[in-house]
């Protein structure tokens, strides 16, 4: 259960590979499409990506590719699906992380079981579903594959098309009619400019107006023009009062081109980024409406009074925030609403992480990379979370601050500004790797265990494990325990040399559990980890015997004092994490040869008298 498990690869689950593979840290990807790419790939055969033909990005490629890979310097500023596709490849190629990606493969089901997560996924050829265990899983599934549909009067009795944009792919279906697009985001922007070319009207329908920004700005791509100091330093008002400045310049006021005036001030709502939406606008190629009052046979009414005869409607009305192979009672989103620390933690299920559930005033790629590399931190416990009061109190700020800027609506539950989250993220993880230095419990935690079968019966083996004295035989890093007194069992106490290297230290520990044949428990009273055994029949006379190792019960001071002696003397958290492990393995395997060798000498009558 050392691996992690990323859900999803498109531009975030590729950029949680990337980070994975380059920490170290061994991961398995599934990907539902026969392709990398998630919405990028045209024609994505897994069900749930929605790109059309003419699809763009709205962000400049040098906003939008990863820092640790930049796209090619002859990609045009703003690239179509196709080479985008090709990038994301490439990416894979670069870094040969693609080995660890199940393509055609869809997880159906994620549950917690035992500090870590089962992960259920089909293979979509087959139809045979297999079950692995994780100890963390990045959700890394997008936000735009589950369509949302307004719920007008008489939609059920409109006689034309009705579909959402999401199933938009070319506008050739189009020709000659009246199209009727809905919604004033970009998808609405791109569909409605591209079926006015072959329609032979079309009307564009917006609630509240927004505010458009062109691609182009003074010959370069817009979003150059937005650089950290203007986004983190500069107060919001002086931002909306330089970028109103500069739309003013650059483009004019949007009521000049038929839009209605704006029903909130800029950067109260995500703008939409078109450059083609206004000179189209401005040429009566689209003409806008309001919003949509009722539908009556081939008919649409406006809140305006007005009223067209419509041949189609295409619905760009955003998307349902969803989790289908999560159980509600792990995380259920309430209208897109999904309180997480930092857009990335739940406080509730350490091990379980989202990547990219955000609504970028930017791109996504570079924030992921960043969200990956604080899960990657608190995975390998150089950085470690606060308590779940602390996230709350950070969720429920920046609840309260999207509340005072945006609009309410469904579309404003996880905007985030570019400059200032990449900011925020690095906060995340200077403050993580503070908690971790004070001695936090990383996140995700849970105790170390290991398993060994032995043939030879419980009594026996724990005969073995309970006489402490014979520890320097079974741990690598034990010498020899001592006891304190005549009494044995729970309460009685002894003393355990180890050693590492050259570096020897000495510790007191007290029994808690001794129940013979069933369980052995210590804990170490010097540092406050607690070792504990336990012991199961395997239904053929032999015995489970599972050693068990739990920084659960440390205090504070003690975590701190623990993880200085691991950074200063044992090699760092994650050597003496993995030496540690590698001890554990040893033990069991010295204390499996000398009961299978103990047994082969006694009787199984002897033993069954001493059961007795």
């Amino acid at each position: 259960m050392d691996r992690v498990c990323v859900i999803g690869a498109g531009w975030s689950g590729l950029a949680a590979c990337q980070v994975l593979d380059e920490r170290g840290i061994a991961f398995d990807c599934y990907e539902a499409g026969s392709q990398v790419g998630g919405n990028w790939r045209y024609l994505n055969d897994n069900g749930l990506s929605s790109s059309y033909r003419s699809l763009h990005i709205n962000t400049s490629k040098k906003l939008s590719e990863y820092r640790s890979f930049p796209m090619p310097a002859d990609y045009p500023a703003y690239p179509d699906h196709e080479l985008i596709a090709r990038y994301l490849d490439d990416f894979v190629d670069h870094f040969g992380f693609g080995d660890a990606i199940s393509l055609r493969t869809l997880v159906t089901h994620v549950e917690p079981v035992d500090g870590g997560w089962a992960v259920t996924a089909r293979d979509r050829d087959t139809g045979v579903e297999t079950v692995r265990r994780y100890r963390a899983v990045l959700v890394a599934n997008g936000h735009h594959s589950d369509p949302k549909l307004p719920d007008f009067p008489g939609a059920d009795t409109f006689t034309g098309t009705q579909i959402h944009s999401h199933h938009y792919k070319v506008p050739d279906e189009y020709a000659g009619k009246r199209v009727l697009v809905v919604g004033f985001g970009n998808s609405a922007s791109d569909i409605a400019v591209e079926t006015s070319g072959v329609a032979a009207r079309t009307l564009l329908s917006t609630r509240r107006g927004g505010y458009v920004f062109p691609k182009f700005m003074f010959g370069k791509a817009s979003d150059d023009l937005i650089n950290p100091f203007l986004t983190t330093v500069l107060p919001r008002e002086v931002q909306r009062w330089i970028m109103a400045g500069l739309l003013r310049l650059t483009i004019g006021k949007v009521t000049d081109f038929g839009l209605p005036v704006p029903g909130h001030r800029l950067f109260n709502s995500h703008p939409t980024v078109s450059e083609t939406l206004l000179p189209k606008l401005g040429h009566g190629d689209i003409a806008v409406k309001p919003n949509v009052e009722r539908l009556a046979g081939d008919t649409v009414h406006f809140t305006d009074g007005s009223s067209e005869v419509v041949d189609s409607v295409i619905y760009c009305t955003g998307y349902r925030v969803g989790f289908p192979f999560l159980d509600p009672s792990v995380i259920a989103p309430t209208d897109n609403d999904v309180s997480l620390y930092h857009r990335v933690v739940d406080p509730r299920h350490p091990g379980l992480y989202f990547i990219g559930l955000f609504q970028p005033l930017g791109a996504t790629t570079v924030l992921a990379e960043a969200q990956s590399h604080w899960v990657a931190d608190l995975l390998q416990g150089s950085a470690a979370l606060p308590p779940p009061a602390e996230m709350d109190r950070e969720i429920k700020r920046y609840k309260e601050n999207l509340a005072k800027r945006y609009v309410t609506s469904q579309r404003h539950t996880m905007q985030v500004d570019h400059y200032p989250y990449l900011a925020e993220l690095r906060g995340a993880r200077k403050h993580g790797a503070r908690l971790a230095r004070k001695g936090a419990l990383p996140a995700g935690y849970r105790p170390e265990e290991v398993s060994i079968t032995i043939d030879a019966p419980p009594e026996l083996v724990w005969d073995l494990v309970s006489d402490v004295t014979r520890m320097g035989e079974w741990s690598p890093e034990c010498r020899k325990c001592t006891w304190r007194g005549p009494e044995r069992g729970v309460g009685a106490r002894f003393t355990g040399v180890n050693r590492r290297g050259w570096v020897k230290w000495v510790t007191s520990n007290l029994v808690e559990e001794s129940e013979r044949g069933r369980s052995f428990a210590f804990h170490t009273t010097t540092n406050g980890v607690r070792w504990s055994y336990r012991f199961e029949p395997d239904g053929n006379g032999g015995t489970v015997l599972t050693e068990r190792w739990d920084v659960s019960g440390q205090s504070r001071g003690q975590r701190k004092r623990t993880a200085s002696f691991a950074n200063m003397v044992l090699g760092g958290h994650d050597v003496h994490t993995r030496e540690l492990r590698d001890g554990i393995h040893q033990t069991l395997t010295r204390v499996k040869a000398a009961a299978e060798e103990s047994a082969a000498e006694r009787p199984t009558a002897v033993l069954a008298d001493s059961a007795a």
